[in-house]
């Protein structure tokens, strides 16, 4: 029962997003100097802003965007892991491998993103590259696990007896038994893009301040709460945590690997 509730509030949040340029009421920059700081009402649902823009538009647009990136980055980030993992099958280069991800794992990769979004001056296709380069060595870690542990079957073992290579048997044999766990990391990936880019754009670092992003708005918000205005903070924030708890939650266990 959990599980349909929350995959239910997850298709509404995917059709609010795919379809916010149709239901959201008003134009999510357009300025309305008469009506600032307003709390919720029937004509502005989650209120406005300090500059009279109406937050639940404004909260539909930045959740589309959340989840372009999110799902683009998180996509990207799981096949360069894939790709990765594959090459520590040759043995000269599993040490080196190993190592490099261990390297990597020892500094919060959030350190390498927000450096090279500041160098490469944000724009949604600068921050979709930049959080994918810097998100996929958790990921990689556990695709070398699993495939190492599938090198072990026996189904395996007998294919490369009959002279079967390492990669006809690693896109023949284990790719297909990699599905659930592709998916997993997919999902994670995604919830952790989606988490990176609200912390770039709430420390202005995505570049382009006419995209609309949750994390932006939480920064724009943080005056308003001294003014009484929760409500500014409240929405984008609640709609933030609401879509990473439920990308997570309906990520599949796949025999409880996590991340």
């Amino acid at each position: 029962m959990r599980n349909k509730i929350i995959l239910f509030i997850t298709i509404i949040l995917v059709i609010l997003a795919v379809f916010s340029s149709f239901i959201a009421p008003f134009n999510p920059n357009l300025s309305d100097f008469s009506n600032t700081n307003l709390a919720p009402n029937s004509t502005h649902f989650f209120g406005s802003d300090f500059l009279g823009r109406d937050i639940f538009s404004r909260t539909l647009y930045g959740l589309k965007n959340s989840l372009i990136i999110g799902t683009i980055a998180g996509f990207i980030a799981t096949i360069i892991a894939f790709l990765y993992a594959s090459l520590s099958l040759i043995k000269p280069l599993q040490n080196s491998l190993q190592s490099g991800i261990d390297a990597f794992l020892s500094i919060p990769n959030i350190l390498f993103i927000l450096t090279f979004a500041s160098i490469t001056g944000g724009g949604i296709i600068s921050i979709i590259l930049v959080i994918s380069f810097f998100s996929w060595m958790s990921s990689a870690k556990v695709f070398i696990g699993r495939i190492n542990l599938l090198y072990q079957s026996p189904f395996i073992i007998q294919s490369m007896s009959f002279g079967a290579s390492k990669f006809k048997v690693l896109f023949y044999e284990v790719l297909p038994n990699l599905k659930g766990l592709f998916l997993s990391l997919f999902a994670i990936n995604s919830a952790h893009a989606i988490s990176h880019e609200a912390t770039l754009s709430f420390f202005g670092m995505a570049g382009d301040l006419n995209m609309i992003s949750l994390g932006l708005m939480i920064n724009e918000s943080t005056n308003a709460l001294f003014m009484g205005a929760w409500w500014v903070a409240f929405f984008p924030g609640f709609m933030l945590f609401l879509l990473i708890f439920c990308i997570v939650s309906i990520t599949p266990d796949d025999k409880g690997i996590k991340i």
